[in-house]
């Protein structure tokens, strides 16, 4: 069994992962700018961060508002948003095992 094989029927998720995978980024993005702007000396280069953190909001607030647009995201249903978390540890649990194979 190849990799894709085992992964075919999980196909319907790839818009789900790639974004979830995304906003998590921006998400440690957002807090590492948060930290630099603290302990950079430089006001030249804190004005840079504070653009590159004022970014990375504005584009987590796009993919945030994809998310829940297209059902991935339950921002005011904690039940919803539960079962939508066990759902994608269920995939990310079997994507290890098939990669692992």
């Amino acid at each position: 069994m190849t990799v894709l094989s085992g992964v075919a029927h999980l196909a319907g998720l790839t818009d789900q992962i790639i974004v979830t995978d995304f906003v998590t980024s921006l998400k440690s993005a957002i807090q590492n700018y948060g930290i630099a702007i603290t302990e950079v000396a430089s006001p030249e280069i804190r004005e840079i961060l504070k653009k590159q953190l004022n970014d990375a909001l504005d584009t987590q607030e796009v993919i945030s508002n994809y998310m829940v647009e297209k059902g991935f995201y339950h921002a005011y249903d904690i039940q919803e948003q539960k079962e939508e978390i066990l759902m994608v540890s269920k995939v990310a649990i079997e994507l290890s095992e098939t990669k692992n194979k």
